[in-house]
């Protein structure tokens, strides 16, 4: 038994190096477009008034021009649509064009459906009006475009601000979340990403059929749509830019959290995919083993120093892997908060499995029992 614990935590460090290694990685270097595609950012929102008066400057803000930009209002109740058209109508641009639409239908999915019937770009871009964006994310994210073989970008997504151990806990596991998501483009098979941070062929959106076959989950707007690209086009047709970091609102509540995240893991039954059940289930069984390991402190001396090697292991090794995603983007967490995350987590990953399967969620006034 405690042979096996230590085994555990030896590869369970070994596996973050790996992971760390791919991370590391040269960029990817492509050509520069020689005549550029026309682009459409969408951003589907629902009750989102007090983010609007964020978001639209930093969409006036970006450099990229001529660019289109449609706000597809989710069946909002807060009066953020009356919101953004006052304004829309304060912005000066004759190279932006900003839309203001009611989605046809009920859900993302079907915002994002409507967006992409008004727009006018053969490239579709998509954020949230959470994010914050830097003043060249549209260049970065089309750039790959300049070979014709890729289909969709995908690009990383990290919580803003570093204010006590809640937004250090989520910056962190965003940071795991980041790190998985490479390695699974790095290894040719992407299991995830994130919409928020996401570009697409409008032609090749059409040849997959959109969301046919997933319309009325409440989520998978991405995870869903990616899978369909690489099962047309395959693994090289989708692109991971992970210098081309959008920053988003933190979770105000461990209550928001983990309705968030039961949201995210309640995905992993309707993949139906053996790559996609073993990403669900594996770090769930790891923190399982973490947490049984507690019973080797009724094992006397020798069982309490491998519990604690065991525990030192993690904390370093994720100090060490995850501190190093987060330093790409210039995010230096003490080292307090990786340790405190690591004795946390555990837990959390397990309640967050427990509600994706028990518990009925709520988000943004939908409940998980509900169409999208």
């Amino acid at each position: 038994m405690l042979t096996f614990y230590l085994l555990f935590g030896i590869l369970y460090g070994l596996l973050l190096v790996l992971l760390g290694k791919t991370w590391m990685g040269k960029p990817q270097v492509f050509t520069e477009n020689r005549e550029p595609e026309l682009v459409t950012l969408l951003v589907p929102y629902r009750n989102e008034r007090h983010n609007i008066p964020v978001i639209l400057p930093q969409i006036s803000g970006l450099s990229f021009r001529p660019l289109q930009v449609i706000f597809i209002n989710d069946q909002s109740e807060d009066g953020g649509k009356e919101l953004l058209e006052d304004l829309i109508q304060s912005i000066s641009d004759e190279y932006l064009k900003i839309l203001s639409l009611d989605s046809i239908g009920v859900g993302k999915k079907a915002a994002i459906k409507t967006g992409i019937q008004n727009a006018f770009g053969s490239l579709i871009l998509t954020t949230d009006a959470d994010c914050f964006l830097p003043s060249d994310w549209v260049e970065q994210m089309i750039q790959p475009f300049s070979d014709e073989n890729t289909m969709m970008v995908a690009g990383p997504i990290l919580p803003k601000g570093d204010q006590g151990f809640f937004q250090n806990f989520q910056q962190i596991e965003w940071a795991s979340i980041l790190l998985v998501t490479q390695a699974g483009f790095y290894f040719g098979s992407p299991i995830m990403c994130s919409a928020a941070n996401m570009a697409y062929r409008k032609s090749a959106f059409f040849e997959v059929e959109g969301y046919l076959g997933n319309e009325n989950l409440l989520s998978g707007d991405d995870e869903f749509l990616l899978k369909k690209m690489v099962n047309r086009f395959g693994p090289d047709a989708v692109v991971y830019q992970k210098e081309n970091l959008v920053y988003t609102q933190t979770q105000h509540s461990w209550n928001e959290l983990f309705s968030q995240r039961f949201r995210w893991a309640s995905k992993w039954k309707s993949h139906q995919s053996i790559a996609h059940l073993l990403a669900a289930l594996f770090p769930v069984a790891v923190q399982l083993i973490f947490l049984s390991s507690f019973s080797m402190l009724f094992l006397g001396i020798q069982g309490s120093l491998v519990f604690g090697l065991i525990w030192l292991l993690k904390v370093y090794f994720e100090t060490r892997t995850l501190g190093k995603v987060l330093r790409t983007f210039g995010v230096h967490p003490k080292i307090g908060w990786f340790l405190l995350t690591g004795i946390v987590h555990p837990i959390y990953v397990l309640v967050s499995a427990f509600g994706a399967l028990f518990v009925k969620f709520q988000w943004k006034g939908r409940y998980s029992s509900g169409k999208a």
